[in-house]
């Protein structure tokens, strides 16, 4: 086995020296430098996610900020809103409410004067009927001929005996 020959030693020591200062100039040189320049680069690579993000972040916070004071502006409006409409609805309906107060008083007032004017009418004519049948059972009853004049006297002074 040549390995193990001590002959060979030095000229295997030669060759593995020279192997592996090749080998170490090659890492050194060429391999390391690529492979640290994608570590750097996936390093940057990562910083600069880490950063967009944050300022991701911080763009959705202040988003969201504003969407939240927009909500609470938008519920203090339609609160407002909601009271002023109520409150307008409330007067609104007062005022009707008035308008027909108003109207139906005019109407029992002008009913109340119908119905007087009514009254009044109606006993008018139970005065002149009565005055009528008066005058026809006298002159029936007795031959005694008494005058218009006379007869709503009588009336008048009977009536006055009577309270309504």
């Amino acid at each position: 086995v040549p390995q193990l020959d001590p002959e060979f030693f030095v000229s295997q020591l030669f060759w593995l020296v020279v192997t592996f200062s090749f080998l170490f100039l090659f890492l050194w040189k060429v391999s390391l430098p690529r492979i640290g320049s994608v570590l750097e680069k996936r390093e940057n690579k990562i910083n600069n996610d880490i950063e967009t993000a944050k300022q991701l972040q911080i763009e959705a916070e202040k988003i969201q900020d504003q969407i939240e004071q927009k909500l609470h502006n938008s519920k203090e409006q339609n609160i407002s809103l909601i009271k002023n409409s109520t409150v307008n609805l409330q007067n609104k309906a007062s005022e009707e409410l008035l308008k027909l107060d108003n109207e139906l008083n005019k109407k029992i007032e002008k009913s109340a004067k119908v119905i007087e004017n009514n009254k009044k009418e109606s006993l008018k004519q139970i005065h002149e009927q009565i005055h009528e049948i008066t005058k026809l059972t006298l002159s029936k009853l007795s031959s005694v001929q008494i005058n218009d004049q006379e007869i709503k006297e009588s009336v008048a002074n009977a009536r006055s005996g009577v309270k309504h």
